[in-house]
């Protein structure tokens, strides 16, 4: 008795979060698809050589949902591409054998973009890191820090970066929980914005590909005249006799995954065509990270976007190509500086930031060297002896990019060598390859008495295989010695945090004892006084408050920066500051946490103000001021 077939199940699909609303197809384009399919029927479940093809299972999805695209796509190009041809792109990319979509989700590149893109909202958005790392593992997948790129970023430790890769990975498995939870941390405004950004990139290829296809079209060509003639020969087989596999539209179908973002000299030797080669070598996205996190949302959420095989890979591999450490080539890289240092000379004109716009005829607060702006700015030092190479500058204009452009690249380049050498710099690393030196050699006291000669073989794998321990030892060096260094650094932060903890509690003390002593019953002024309107000589950044307070403060304490508490802080206004000052009758706890959060990861001195009167808080500053000025003094 025969087993009855399976008929694809007819889900509710919904597409980048929205139901689908267009017509269902006709039953035509329906058998259309379930042709498409039954083509690689043999492929599914897996062959004797252990090739990984697509499930039964999981072929009746992609053949739902991309029945399920198809429907709203006819209606989209209805005027400019048939709906034949719509249901043939749709159905054949989504009936390829090998499960694409699926072995992209695995990669570490891949799931890397996603984990950055992740990290970098979680550390803007969340109140607290505790949010987002005490849903991380504790221990992270020890293997996956030899797939992970030979780099650092710049804003998340390596130690994150691989819990959160770990989690990932087994985001169907033991951290299933907690993946859900990180991804419930992104706000839905976002979440939307995530499904319509992979939404476009989908139809950007969907228009490319519908065109391709198009073009590549065989034309049937006309006979030759009867009389006289001879009989139609190869070239003038029709286009219904010709293999698949030899159909110019049929190989550009297939062939996409690995033609899309190559070089259009490439891809048109395989297709033939210009224009087809342009179309897919224009393909491209300007946030691969965000369509590397978009997917993940898509996966977790079943979407049909996420579930299309192939037509969801190629997003998937154009957002892997344009993430960073994708394309590496060592040999080819230039110098990143050379000897020189940056401009000295007090040759800018210089006027304190405000809230108010500065005239341009207003006096210059005083001259500045382009060090001295690089510090502003940043609150970093630049290198004193190096700046970027001309070699560098070349090697970009070699590629396409201005000249102008160049010199920024080559600078953020050579400063950012020097931001993820460490504490010492590149040099200090004993890098397990190079000349060997002394070092290698064995001391006298260990030499043991020479032994008979080795054969010539022996000998040199005897030193090929020591060559190789010493290697590796040099390795697990290197890498304890980071490790040490990671310890030193997290004891130094921790002990740096406990002593800013300490100020702070003292100072939230202070003001609550003001406050219940009555300080703000009167409006006279008691104890020492100073001068107003007091000059802010320290870069003082002052958040919350009342409208009517921030009136009225500001013209006491000229040099402050004051910010509106509707908006929610700039991070590098509270990194630059040298002390942040806080009017906490008027600030929400979302506002309050993130300043707060910023400030102890810095090191920045936090004060509270202790009264509601602007004249008393202008005092009470500028007394933090003089105190500051008095200890300095004294060291």
């Amino acid at each position: 008795m025969c087993a009855k077939k399976k008929a694809v199940p007819s889900k509710m699909w919904r597409i980048a979060g929205e139901p689908v609303r267009s017509q269902p197809l006709s039953a035509a384009e329906q058998e259309a698809f379930s042709e498409e399919f039954s083509i690689y029927r043999q492929f599914r479940s897996g062959t004797e050589n252990g090739l990984d093809w697509v499930t039964p299972a999981a072929a009746r999805l992609h053949q739902s949902a991309a029945m399920a695209v198809a429907a709203p796509l006819c209606e989209r190009y209805a005027g400019t591409y048939g709906r034949k041809a719509v249901v043939k792109v749709v159905s054949a990319t989504a009936a390829i054998p090998a499960p694409l979509s699926v072995r992209m989700a695995r990669r570490t590149d891949f799931l890397l973009g996603a984990a950055l893109w992740l990290l970098d909202y979680w550390e803007m958005h969340c109140g607290s890191d505790d949010d987002y790392l005490s849903l991380l593992p504790l221990e992270p997948d020890e293997r996956l820090e030899y797939d992970i790129p030979f780099s650092e970023d710049l804003d998340h430790s390596r130690d994150v970066l691989v819990r959160t890769l770990t989690l990932l990975r087994d985001r169907d498995g033991a951290y299933r929980k907690e993946f859900r939870a990180l991804l419930a941390l992104v706000d839905d405004e976002t979440a939307a914005e995530l499904r319509q950004r992979f939404k476009a990139a989908f139809l950007d290829y969907m228009d490319r590909i519908l065109e391709v296809y198009d073009r590549l079209q065989p034309v049937t060509p006309e006979p030759p005249p009867f009389l006289g003639a001879s009989l139609p020969g190869p070239d003038f087989m029709p286009p219904d006799d010709l293999l698949p596999s030899e159909r110019p539209d049929t190989i550009a179908l297939f062939m996409a995954p690995k033609l899309i973002c190559r070089p259009v000299a490439e891809i048109q030797e395989q297709l033939g065509s210009r224009k087809a080669a342009e179309l897919l070598s224009g393909y491209g996205t300007d946030d691969p990270y965000a369509l590397c996190a978009a997917y993940l949302l898509l996966e977790r959420e079943k979407d049909a976007l996420a579930n299309l095989n192939s037509l969801t890979a190629i997003v998937m591999i154009c957002a892997e190509r344009h993430l960073p450490w994708t394309q590496d080539d060592f040999d080819a890289r230039a110098d990143l500086s050379e000897p020189g240092g940056p401009d000295y000379r007090l040759r800018y004109e210089y006027r304190m930031a405000s809230e108010d716009e500065a005239e341009e005829d207003d006096a210059p607060d005083w001259l500045a060297s382009e060090a001295q702006l690089f510090y502003i700015a940043t609150g970093v030092i630049p290198p004193r002896d190096q700046q970027p190479s001309d070699k560098l500058i070349r090697w970009f204009m070699s590629h396409g990019i201005a000249e102008q452009r160049a010199r920024e690249l080559a600078f953020g380049a050579m400063f950012a060598y020097y931001t993820d050498a460490g504490e010492h710099g590149w040099k200090a690393f004993d890098w397990p390859f190079g000349d060997g030196g002394d070092a290698d050699a064995p001391s006298e006291e260990t030499e043991e008495p020479p032994s008979a000669p080795l054969p010539a073989e022996d000998h040199a794998a005897q030193i090929e295989s020591l060559a190789r321990k010493v290697k590796e030892l040099r390795g697990a060096l290197h890498d304890a010695e980071r490790a040490a260094g990671r310890l030193k650094e997290q004891l130094r932060a921790v002990e740096q945090k406990g002593g800013i903890d300490r100020a702070e509690l003292a100072q939230l003390r202070e003001t609550l004892y003001n406050l219940r002593a009555g300080e703000d019953g009167a409006e006279e002024d008691s104890g020492p006084l100073v001068e107003l309107p007091w000059q802010v000589r320290r870069r003082v950044a002052v958040f919350g408050g009342h409208d009517s307070w921030r009136k009225a403060v500001k013209p006491l304490l000229p040099g402050a920066r004051f910010y509106d508490r509707e908006d929610l802080p700039n991070l590098n206004i509270v990194r630059g500051a040298d002390v942040v000052w806080l009017q906490v009758n008027a600030m929400s706890h979302k506002y309050y946490d993130r300043i707060i959060d910023v400030a102890r990861k810095n090191g920045i001195p936090v004060r509270y103000f202790s009264s509601a009167s602007a004249k008393k808080c202008a005092v009470q500053l500028a007394l933090d001021e003089l105190a500051a000025e008095k200890g300095r003094n004294e060291v």
